[in-house]
């Protein structure tokens, strides 16, 4: 109780001044668990890695961490034990969003922040009519210094569902594969990814691809196909992704109360049988099938992918070749250090790590 009041007062205080941007509370130390893997956050819900910053701190999303439980937030912490800190508190409160992925270089960040679908939030008929809020991501170009407004940063809206008969008894909302595994284990489907040598970046709907400038918004993005969880190799030459297969579909029906009276609004969730990994040169344009599995991250120290099928598993580049990785099983969003020493998962709502297997 005693961190989360000072967590709040530290959000407080990074709102008032845009220089003291991130708060510090004291967390446990990573602590190893079976199968000689190690627990980074403890009773949290769907807390779901997001990558390794530039300076070799594990990122994440995590709940835990918010003084009124309303939000997910983007926390960091040394592998080695220590704080956990929150990343871009300013903003937190200002975009009133999930806060989905952070992607950086040595120069740039782009913050990518989501909302799901859920009943009743959609807009049914009312007394008081409501504005449809279709699922959706806003890409944020975050400049060098925090604190600046919101309302001045560089932005790309993304919407990620169709939202049919608006404001009628039978608004009708179309949800895809991937923003349900986001909603439901916290994983990161959307991106985005940073090309280098540009100002572009590669993110996803949910359903395609997009290449796009997050600082141009006059210019329309370029679709590059269908797929999701999009990840770039170290060298940045080669985009991996996932791409689901054997679609199908349920609709699922519920009642909004308005007072004496009520509407319905129905959700048709496409769902897949599988996922295969797909790597595309992104100079030719040329693609290649690798073998079963989403959530794809490269390895910078040798030529393969981790991806997850049940368990988390190696896929070699060049053979196809799929190897489990120990107690790994049930775990999602998958993430290898610049040096190829440590693997990064999720599993049951937990942030773990282990050293590279051999």
């Amino acid at each position: 109780m005693l961190g989360r009041v000072a967590l709040a007062v530290g959000l407080l205080t990074a709102c008032e001044s845009p220089s003291d941007v991130v708060v510090d509370p004291p967390v446990f130390a990573p602590v190893e668990d079976e199968g000689g893997r190690f627990r980074v956050t403890w009773g949290s819900e769907q807390d779901g890695v997001r990558g390794f910053l530039p300076d070799g701190r594990l990122l994440f999303r995590t709940f835990d961490l918010v003084p009124f439980g309303e939000d997910w937030i983007l926390a960091s912490a040394p592998l080695e034990g220590g704080l956990i800190r929150e990343e871009l508190a300013v903003y937190r409160p200002a975009l009133r969003q999930q806060m989905g992925a952070l992607a950086s270089d040595t120069v740039r960040r782009v913050l990518g922040g989501w909302h799901a679908a859920s009943p009743g939030v959609h807009g049914c008929p009312s007394p008081a009519p409501r504005t449809p809020t279709p699922v959706a991501i806003t890409l944020y170009a975050l400049l060098a210094t925090d604190g600046t407004p919101v309302a001045s940063l560089p932005s790309r809206y993304v919407p990620m569902t169709t939202v049919a008969g608006a404001g009628t008894t039978a608004q009708r909302i179309r949800v895809n594969p991937a923003v349900r595994d986001a909603d439901r284990d916290g994983s990161n489907p959307f991106g985005p990814v940073l090309l280098s040598g540009s100002t572009e970046l590669i993110y996803s709907d949910g359903e395609q691809l997009w290449r796009a400038s997050v600082t141009d918004t006059s210019t329309p993005p370029v679709l590059i196909g269908s797929g999701a969880y999009p990840a770039l190799s170290p060298d940045r030459r080669t985009l991996a992704y996932s791409r689901p297969i054997g679609l199908d579909s349920t609709v699922s029906t519920y009642r909004i109360p308005l007072g004496f009276v009520s509407c319905n609004e129905e959700h048709v969730e496409v769902t897949a049988s599988s996922w295969e990994v797909v790597l595309r040169d992104l100079e030719s344009g040329s693609e290649q099938i690798l073998g079963e599995g989403r959530d794809p991250a490269f390895d910078p120290s040798a030529p393969r992918l981790v991806v997850r099928l049940t368990d988390l598993r190696w896929l070699d580049l060049v053979t196809g070749a799929a190897t489990p990785i120990r107690a790994t099983t049930g775990g999602l969003a998958p993430a290898v250090s610049a040096d190829g020493g440590i693997l990064a998962f999720s599993v049951g709502g937990d942030v773990y790590f282990r050293r590279r297997d051999q």
